[in-house]
């Protein structure tokens, strides 16, 4: 889910539809970073992906899947390879799909 604070201050601060743009931006790259997230050929990647995944999701107000990035990245960084991993990248996969459902009907206005 996408934060209304978070998305209406951006719309304040750049308008309406610039705000609508932006976070179609973060959608389309969003979903390119969870497919390498969890491709497990990419493994040495994780880290890199889960932090540049939370930042830009904090700042869209994704602050579920950023929470849950920021996890990845911790344990990544720590060399925790391990079944507690794979289940966060997986809730973050889950999380993504609901965030950007929401994210679309903000950008399409419903």
């Amino acid at each position: 889910m996408i934060d209304n604070t978070v998305f209406s201050q951006l719309e304040q601060d750049v308008g309406p539809e610039l705000a609508k743009k932006l976070l179609q931006v973060y959608v389309t790259e969003s979903k390119k970073v969870i497919d390498n997230l969890i491709d497990p050929t990419k493994q040495q990647e994780i880290e890199i992906n889960a932090h540049s995944l939370k930042s830009s999701s904090l700042s869209y107000g994704a602050l579920e899947l950023g929470k849950l990035c920021g996890q990845i990245e911790v344990k990544a960084n720590e060399r925790q390879f391990d079944s507690q991993l794979s289940n966060l990248i997986s809730q973050a996969e889950h999380q993504s799909i609901t965030t950007f459902k929401h994210a679309e009907r903000l950008i399409n206005g419903s």
